[in-house]
Protein backbone atom coordinates (compact mmCIF):
# COMPACT_ATOMS: atom_id res chain seq x y z
CA UNK A 1 0.00 0.00 0.00
CA UNK A 2 1.97 2.91 -1.09
CA UNK A 3 -0.39 5.30 1.15
CA UNK A 4 1.36 4.12 4.13
CA UNK A 5 4.38 6.03 5.47
CA UNK A 6 7.83 4.10 4.52
CA UNK A 7 6.17 1.71 1.64
CA UNK A 8 8.12 3.43 -0.76
CA UNK A 9 11.45 2.54 0.72
CA UNK A 10 10.37 -0.41 1.98
CA UNK A 11 9.88 -1.45 -1.54
CA UNK A 12 13.19 -0.21 -2.64
CA UNK A 13 15.05 -1.65 -0.06
CA UNK A 14 13.48 -5.30 -0.72
CA UNK A 15 14.66 -4.95 -4.50
CA UNK A 16 18.07 -3.83 -3.26
CA UNK A 17 18.29 -7.02 -1.38
CA UNK A 18 17.30 -8.91 -4.31
CA UNK A 19 20.09 -6.83 -6.46
CA UNK A 20 16.68 -5.39 -8.92
CA UNK A 21 17.61 -2.31 -10.54
CA UNK A 22 14.31 0.03 -11.61
CA UNK A 23 15.13 1.60 -15.01
CA UNK A 24 11.50 2.53 -15.92
CA UNK A 25 9.21 4.09 -13.04
CA UNK A 26 5.41 4.26 -13.69
CA UNK A 27 3.61 6.09 -10.87
CA UNK A 28 -0.26 4.97 -11.52
CA UNK A 29 -1.39 4.15 -8.39
CA UNK A 30 -4.15 6.98 -7.08
CA UNK A 31 -7.78 7.12 -5.86
CA UNK A 32 -10.35 9.39 -6.35
CA UNK A 33 -13.56 10.96 -4.34
CA UNK A 34 -16.04 12.41 -6.36
CA UNK A 35 -18.50 15.19 -4.79
CA UNK A 36 -18.49 18.28 -2.89
CA UNK A 37 -15.74 18.79 -0.46
CA UNK A 38 -17.65 19.13 2.80
CA UNK A 39 -19.26 15.69 1.82
CA UNK A 40 -16.55 14.00 2.35
CA UNK A 41 -14.93 13.50 5.92
CA UNK A 42 -10.62 14.31 6.56
CA UNK A 43 -9.87 10.87 6.43
CA UNK A 44 -11.47 10.34 2.92
CA UNK A 45 -9.53 13.27 1.61
CA UNK A 46 -6.49 12.44 3.47
CA UNK A 47 -6.57 9.02 1.57
CA UNK A 48 -6.19 10.93 -1.80
CA UNK A 49 -3.23 13.14 -0.50
CA UNK A 50 -1.30 10.11 1.23
CA UNK A 51 -1.19 7.82 -2.22
CA UNK A 52 -1.54 10.88 -5.05
CA UNK A 53 0.52 12.89 -3.32
CA UNK A 54 2.93 11.29 -0.70
CA UNK A 55 3.51 8.15 -2.07
CA UNK A 56 4.16 9.24 -5.56
CA UNK A 57 6.99 11.79 -4.00
CA UNK A 58 8.26 8.95 -1.97
CA UNK A 59 8.38 6.59 -4.92
CA UNK A 60 10.32 8.89 -6.86
CA UNK A 61 12.55 9.63 -3.70
CA UNK A 62 13.36 5.87 -3.38
CA UNK A 63 13.57 5.34 -7.26
CA UNK A 64 14.96 8.48 -9.08
CA UNK A 65 18.65 9.40 -7.20
CA UNK A 66 19.74 5.68 -7.98
CA UNK A 67 18.90 6.31 -12.18
CA UNK A 68 20.73 9.64 -11.80
CA UNK A 69 24.00 7.88 -10.30
CA UNK A 70 23.62 5.04 -13.18
CA UNK A 71 23.13 7.61 -15.86
CA UNK A 72 19.92 6.47 -17.52
CA UNK A 73 16.35 5.90 -16.47
CA UNK A 74 12.54 6.87 -17.14
CA UNK A 75 9.75 8.41 -14.76
CA UNK A 76 6.33 8.50 -15.93
CA UNK A 77 3.65 10.04 -13.79
CA UNK A 78 0.01 9.70 -14.55
CA UNK A 79 -1.69 13.28 -13.53
CA UNK A 80 -4.96 14.45 -15.28
CA UNK A 81 -5.94 16.56 -17.59
CA UNK A 82 -7.80 17.90 -14.90
CA UNK A 83 -4.31 18.81 -13.49
CA UNK A 84 -4.54 22.08 -15.69
CA UNK A 85 -8.02 23.68 -13.89
CA UNK A 86 -9.94 23.62 -10.83
CA UNK A 87 -12.61 20.68 -11.09
CA UNK A 88 -15.45 21.31 -8.29
CA UNK A 89 -16.89 18.22 -7.51
CA UNK A 90 -12.82 16.65 -7.36
CA UNK A 91 -11.06 18.87 -5.48
CA UNK A 92 -8.91 17.40 -3.93
CA UNK A 93 -8.46 14.60 -6.41
CA UNK A 94 -7.59 17.37 -8.83
CA UNK A 95 -5.04 19.36 -6.68
CA UNK A 96 -3.41 16.49 -6.46
CA UNK A 97 -2.79 15.91 -10.09
CA UNK A 98 -2.17 19.58 -10.18
CA UNK A 99 0.47 18.87 -8.20
CA UNK A 100 1.43 15.86 -10.08
CA UNK A 101 2.20 18.16 -13.10
CA UNK A 102 3.90 20.67 -11.66
CA UNK A 103 6.55 18.48 -9.30
CA UNK A 104 7.35 16.28 -12.65
CA UNK A 105 7.87 19.83 -14.85
CA UNK A 106 10.42 20.76 -12.37
CA UNK A 107 11.86 17.60 -11.91
CA UNK A 108 12.44 17.04 -16.02
CA UNK A 109 14.58 20.81 -15.88
CA UNK A 110 16.19 19.60 -12.87
CA UNK A 111 17.16 16.23 -14.28
CA UNK A 112 18.02 17.48 -17.90
CA UNK A 113 21.71 16.21 -19.09
CA UNK A 114 21.23 13.49 -16.41
CA UNK A 115 20.55 10.87 -18.64
CA UNK A 116 17.16 10.26 -16.71
CA UNK A 117 13.47 11.94 -18.19
CA UNK A 118 10.34 12.61 -16.26
CA UNK A 119 6.83 13.14 -18.63
CA UNK A 120 3.90 13.38 -17.09
CA UNK A 121 0.64 11.51 -18.68
CA UNK A 122 -2.51 13.55 -18.01
CA UNK A 123 -5.55 11.44 -19.96
CA UNK A 124 -8.63 12.44 -19.61
CA UNK A 125 -11.99 10.34 -18.60
CA UNK A 126 -10.35 6.97 -19.56
CA UNK A 127 -12.86 3.47 -19.32
CA UNK A 128 -10.67 2.10 -15.82
CA UNK A 129 -12.13 0.37 -13.03
CA UNK A 130 -11.88 4.14 -11.86
CA UNK A 131 -14.34 5.23 -13.94
CA UNK A 132 -16.20 2.41 -13.26
CA UNK A 133 -16.71 2.87 -9.75
CA UNK A 134 -17.57 6.76 -10.61
CA UNK A 135 -19.93 5.60 -12.50
CA UNK A 136 -21.92 3.35 -10.17
CA UNK A 137 -22.00 6.44 -7.60
CA UNK A 138 -23.18 9.14 -10.10
CA UNK A 139 -25.50 8.35 -12.85
CA UNK A 140 -24.39 11.73 -14.71
CA UNK A 141 -21.05 10.20 -15.14
CA UNK A 142 -22.35 6.80 -15.92
CA UNK A 143 -24.30 8.42 -18.78
CA UNK A 144 -21.02 10.22 -20.41
CA UNK A 145 -21.03 9.74 -23.99
CA UNK A 146 -18.53 7.62 -25.46
CA UNK A 147 -16.01 10.36 -27.31
CA UNK A 148 -15.69 11.30 -23.92
CA UNK A 149 -14.31 8.30 -22.37
CA UNK A 150 -10.63 7.32 -23.54
CA UNK A 151 -10.04 3.65 -24.30
CA UNK A 152 -7.34 2.51 -21.76
CA UNK A 153 -5.10 0.69 -24.21
CA UNK A 154 -4.72 3.43 -26.20
CA UNK A 155 -4.07 5.99 -23.08
CA UNK A 156 -1.41 3.56 -22.30
CA UNK A 157 0.08 3.04 -25.42
CA UNK A 158 0.45 6.98 -25.63
CA UNK A 159 1.61 6.88 -22.31
CA UNK A 160 4.72 4.68 -22.89
CA UNK A 161 5.47 5.90 -26.37
CA UNK A 162 5.81 9.56 -24.63
CA UNK A 163 7.99 8.36 -21.70
CA UNK A 164 10.39 6.42 -24.15
CA UNK A 165 10.91 9.72 -25.77
CA UNK A 166 11.75 11.93 -22.65
CA UNK A 167 8.09 14.06 -22.95
CA UNK A 168 7.47 16.44 -20.12
CA UNK A 169 3.79 16.63 -21.02
CA UNK A 170 1.89 14.23 -22.77
CA UNK A 171 -1.63 14.55 -22.71
CA UNK A 172 -4.15 12.23 -25.36
CA UNK A 173 -6.54 12.78 -27.06
CA UNK A 174 -7.66 16.23 -29.42
CA UNK A 175 -10.72 17.61 -27.00
CA UNK A 176 -8.14 16.87 -23.71
CA UNK A 177 -5.42 18.58 -25.72
CA UNK A 178 -7.92 21.54 -26.20
CA UNK A 179 -8.94 21.63 -22.52
CA UNK A 180 -5.23 21.55 -21.56
CA UNK A 181 -4.71 24.53 -23.58
CA UNK A 182 -7.83 26.29 -22.50
CA UNK A 183 -7.13 25.64 -18.75
CA UNK A 184 -3.63 27.10 -19.50
CA UNK A 185 -4.62 29.99 -21.54
CA UNK A 186 -7.84 31.31 -20.06
CA UNK A 187 -8.04 33.49 -16.61
CA UNK A 188 -8.12 31.73 -14.16
CA UNK A 189 -11.38 33.73 -12.72
CA UNK A 190 -13.22 32.64 -15.69
CA UNK A 191 -11.86 29.13 -15.54
CA UNK A 192 -13.15 29.12 -11.84
CA UNK A 193 -17.08 30.41 -13.10
CA UNK A 194 -16.74 28.11 -16.07
CA UNK A 195 -16.11 24.83 -14.07
CA UNK A 196 -18.34 25.41 -11.34
CA UNK A 197 -21.61 25.77 -13.43
CA UNK A 198 -20.23 22.83 -15.26
CA UNK A 199 -19.90 21.27 -12.29
CA UNK A 200 -23.18 21.87 -10.71
CA UNK A 201 -25.07 19.87 -13.72
CA UNK A 202 -22.69 17.01 -12.46
CA UNK A 203 -22.70 16.82 -8.67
Amino acid sequence: DLAADGAAAALAASLRRRRRAVDVLVNNAGVLDQGAFIGHDARRHQRVIDLNVSGLTAMLAAFVPAMVRRGHGRVLNVASVSAFAPVPGLAAYAASKAYVLSLTESLAEELRGTGVTVTALCPGITATAMFDRAAQDNAHVAQLPGILVGDAREVAAEGYRACMAGEVVAVPGLLNQAAAVAGRATPKLLLRRIAGVLSRRVI
